[in-house]
């Protein structure tokens, strides 16, 4: 864990400053990094692997309506509680980590409304830690060595999900250095026996952002991975189409419309290696062809579950190059649709998920054979049914 987040760049962050009486100023008790200016790339790998402790300020607050003292922390109506931008952050915060894949474990907040309603909307969950909200404006020493050694005692070793609090921009000092917060930043922690280490820092609005990046580049290894297992066919007739090699030795499939009544004919590698492949059967009936080819460097394709945990609104790939994403629209019986609309040369082409899996062929502008009935025919047209 220390290797890993040692080779982490940390984030930086422009921050907004404090206002409104919250805890939430400058810490005290040791000097804290200011809020810098520019960014760099945040921990995704470090955040992924767990084994860390995240401290969030709460999210945005309405800064109209402050606390009225004395503060009775059963009641939130004494208290400045979050705003309705404040809400969809924590909401946003909350998606990120689960597209981001961002394992969270036990969630600690302070008692105040606005630190419990941020880790419920975005964790869906919160156990309260008193003595957070005893912090500021003068720290608490005795509640300042108990959160302390409560977070040295819980910090999660690597591999295991991650430990957050939802606090203010006070907290316990066991994390150094101290940073100041923006309602709804984060601070992200190495914490291992003694030592600690700050490896990040994160703005609310960025989580959707690396999300969105982070999703980006996974579709495009996908995409590169998935395309070394396509080829391009060229029938004797003159038709071109795409096929794709399966589990099955030597076994490439594509759409019957594609090789006609040819019984022989190219196809082409991704980098451009040309091969003889034969005709072992079509079916017309679900425009189904199997074809035997010398598949060395070829590497197979997986259906895994199938259809089981795909669903409309999924971005999928018909993978062609040069690929390009789209969504599915409609499961039925007989055909994934989706919205995209094909190129005559995209028929036969696997349609995949974003974990590469094959949910089906395609053989239509806008449609694919769902995976079962594909491989139930390309088995039984290669005899392996």
């Amino acid at each position: 864990m220390r290797a890993r987040a040692a080779a982490v760049t940390a984030l930086v962050l422009a921050v907004v400053g404090c206002t409104g009486g919250d805890p939430g100023a400058a810490p005290t008790g040791g000097a804290s990094q200011p809020a810098a200016t520019g960014s760099s790339a945040p921990p995704l790998d470090a955040l992924r692997a767990g084994g860390l402790v995240i401290v969030f300020r709460h999210a945005a607050t309405d800064q109209s309506r402050p606390d009225r003292g004395p503060v009775d922390l059963a009641d939130c109506a004494t208290q400045r509680n979050l705003s309705d931008a404040g809400r969809a952050d924590a909401r946003a915060i909350g998606a990120a980590f689960q597209d981001l894949g961002i394992p969270v474990g036990t969630v600690w907040t302070s008692p105040y409304c606005r630190a419990r309603d941020t880790a419920q909307l975005a964790f869906g969950r919160g156990e309260m830690l008193p003595g957070l909200e005893r912090l500021y404006p003068g720290r608490d020493q005795a509640a300042d060595r108990r959160t302390g050694d409560l977070i040295r005692q819980h910090a999660p070793a690597a591999g295991q999900p991650n430990l957050v609090l939802a606090a203010h921009g006070v907290y316990p000092s066991v994390l150094s250095p101290p940073v100041t917060l923006a309602e709804g930043e984060a601070a992200v922690y190495s914490v291992t026996g003694d030592q600690v280490r700050l490896l990040g820092r994160v703005l609310p609005r960025q989580w959707p952002s690396l999300a969105a990046t982070a999703s980006a580049s996974g579709e495009q290894t996908t995409a590169d991975r998935v395309l070394d297992s396509v080829v391009l066919i060229h029938a004797a007739n003159g038709r071109t189409g795409t096929g794709f090699r399966v589990a099955v030795p030597g076994l490439i499939v594509t759409a019957a419309s594609v090789i006609a009544s040819n019984d022989t004919m190219r196809v082409v590698l991704r980098d451009g290696t040309e091969r003889s492949a034969r005709v072992l059967g079509r079916s017309s009936e679900y425009d189904v062809a199997a074809l035997q080819v010398d598949d060395v460097g070829l590497p197979a394709l997986y259906s895994g579950s199938g259809l089981a945990d795909a669903g409309v609104g999924n971005r999928v790939l018909p993978a062609r190059s040069p690929p390009e994403w789209t969504v599915v629209t409609a499961l039925e019986a007989r055909a994934v649709r989706i919205a995209a609309t094909l190129s005559p040369e995209a028929i036969g082409a696997p349609l995949v998920d974003r974990d590469g899996q094959v949910l089906g062929m395609i053989t239509s502008a806008s449609s694919a054979l769902p995976v079962g009935l594909t491989r139930q025919e390309a088995l039984r047209l290669a005899g392996r049914s």
